[in-house]
């Protein structure tokens, strides 16, 4: 007979949440140096040299980091790290008030970007690393409990097979997860609708989120929660790449689909698209855990 706790089933309950986090894409994103390369030129574009190009995520480091420093984290005794970090942002944002900063990617372009960047804006307490977090040995690393807070958002190096635990062991304190949780777009509804006859359904359906919480529960933590919205209104204009990001919020990614948005887009010239991405954070200490 299985143990049952307060009425929960935790080693049912623990298998299922872990398979939600560890296989939350039904497509699994393919990895590999050159793919992130790639996809860190169009970040870095957007970006800009002064890493200010992209207005909502700045502001959604300020506004993470000035959560954290709320929760007393990032003091000036603290070490913090970023596990994909991608363009250091948060890297470089952390250490302008904690002890130093590490910043972990697969991409060697982002690497070097956040460093960059840190280096152009006086940060000399931030650090980075190009490591595969998916068979990354945080033992081999000396890095067990060597951070106060072990940080990730949006990213799938958190989400492998172990990763989880890498990122417990990392931390002597705390660790939190950010990603989405909502997003609501008025031209991905409007494609969805009008080329494909569908109705729109986001992609960003929270369940990483879902799934972390509750699995962070079930193995005895004590998980906190933080939302961060970011509402947009922007003016698209018909071109190949507004018609491939388009086509993508639909879910919707070959390139006869992409074609067939773009004709659309073309037949309404400018449009106005209001979008709104929710962000939630799970925040846990590492050394308050109790069996359930």
């Amino acid at each position: 007979m299985k143990e049952r706790t307060n009425g929960f089933d935790t080693s049912t309950e623990l298998t299922y949440f872990r398979n939600l986090w560890e296989t939350r894409r039904q497509s699994p994103t393919p990895h590999s140096p050159d793919i992130w390369d790639e996809r860190a030129e169009e970040w870095i574009g957007d970006l800009g040299a002064d890493g200010a190009g992209k207005r909502g995520m700045r502001e959604r480091v300020d506004a993470t980091a000035l959560y954290l420093r709320g929760r007393g984290l990032l003091g000036k005794n603290d070490a913090a790290v970023d596990v994909g970090c991608g363009p250091g942002l948060f890297v470089a944002e952390f250490a302008k008030t904690a002890k130093y900063a590490v910043g972990i990617d697969y991409s060697a372009r982002f690497i070097e970007y956040a460093e960059k960047y840190a280096a152009e804006h006086g940060i000399d307490n931030a650090s980075y690393r190009r490591e595969d977090f998916f068979a990354f040995d945080v033992k081999q690393a000396g890095l067990e409990g060597a951070f106060d807070l072990v940080f990730t958002s949006i990213t799938p190096a958190a989400s492998g097979e172990g990763c989880l635990e890498k990122l417990i062991a990392m931390s002597r304190a705390w660790c939190c997860n950010a990603s989405f949780v909502h997003a609501s777009d008025s031209l991905a509804e409007r494609v969805s609708r009008d080329v494909f006859g569908e109705e729109y359904r986001s992609r960003f359906d929270g369940a990483g989120f879902y799934a972390l919480l509750n699995l962070l529960w079930f193995e005895g933590f004590y998980p906190e929660t933080y939302y961060y919205d970011d509402p947009r209104v922007e003016i698209i204009t018909p071109t190949e790449k507004s018609a491939v990001k388009a086509a993508a919020n639909c879910g919707h990614d070959s390139p006869e689909d992409v074609q067939k948005v773009l004709k659309y887009l073309e037949k309404l010239g400018e449009i106005e698209r209001r979008s709104k991405f929710r962000y939630g954070s799970v925040l846990w200490d590492v050394r308050v855990k109790d069996r359930r």
